[in-house]
């Protein structure tokens, strides 16, 4: 009876995403070329540069991607508080959720975990190791037991009370976890297309900034990385975010 009313919420739900982007330089990237192969609407707010919706009515699902802002920056950012009341009401109403960098942190905050500075600025090509739970869960359904991803986060998340934690890395342990049936936190990135790489890489404060952390030798380095391991990373990408499609009744099985 509870997977037939499951069911049946997914068929009632709108085709339609909200996505909240951060940044210009974050948009939803691969994630919405996603959507648009597959016929599904998506609405795009910048955060701060135009209101955000009051609920979640007539949308299918949520998405919040990642930027430079920090949980605990209400008062620079007040955004941020509306971005909490939607992700809270998600979560609430079932409403199936992607938090992406900042909007793992931001979903992790709203159910109590801890959001801190990390040791050092995680950036680049990184694999996240599925756990046990991770293997099983329909979200990583058809990876091979990691995910190849991107980093760049100075911040983690800790694991929220009645959460399940469903990939680690050594240096982050915190990597991705799922609450309840449908809200996701990923402390990574997987909406980069190449030109969002090009421009994180080539844009002159990202570079220089990417130079002060990693060294002079910093972005040679990062393009070997690409050319190794960014056509893994896409396809990784696309598995996640089709199945969360899927269990989010956007996509057929």
């Amino acid at each position: 009876m509870e997977q037939t009313a499951q069911s049946d919420q997914q068929r009632r739900r709108p085709r339609r995403i909200l996505a909240i982007q951060q940044i210009a330089d974050d948009p939803p990237g691969y994630l919405g070329e996603i959507l648009t192969e597959y016929g599904i609407a998506c609405d795009t707010v910048q955060a701060g540069q135009r209101p955000l919706p009051d609920h979640l009515d007539n949308y299918g699902a949520l998405l919040v991607l990642g930027g430079p802002q920090h949980v605990g920056e209400e008062e620079r950012y007040p955004y941020l508080r509306q971005e909490q009341a939607l992700i809270r009401q998600a979560v609430e109403q079932d409403i199936p959720y992607l938090g992406i960098c900042l909007g793992g942190q931001l979903l992790a905050n709203v159910l109590g975990a801890d959001v801190k500075r990390h040791d050092f600025v995680e950036l680049g090509f990184y694999q996240v190791q599925l756990t046990e739970a991770g293997q099983r869960d329909p979200l990583f359904e058809g990876l091979p037991g990691y995910q190849q991803v991107i980093h760049w986060h100075e911040d983690v998340f800790g694991l929220p009370a009645g959460a399940v934690l469903l990939a680690t890395s050594p240096s982050t342990p915190h990597q991705a976890f799922r609450y309840g049936r449908c809200a996701y936190g990923l402390q990574y990135h997987i909406e980069l297309t190449p030109a969002m790489l090009d421009m994180w890489l080539y844009t002159p404060d990202y570079r220089e900034e990417i130079i002060s952390l990693l060294g002079p030798d910093a972005i040679g380095r990062l393009e070997e990385e690409r050319a190794r391991f960014y056509p893994l990373y896409r396809q990784h990408a696309r598995l996640v975010f089709e199945n969360f499609l899927r269990l989010a009744g956007l996509l057929a099985g």
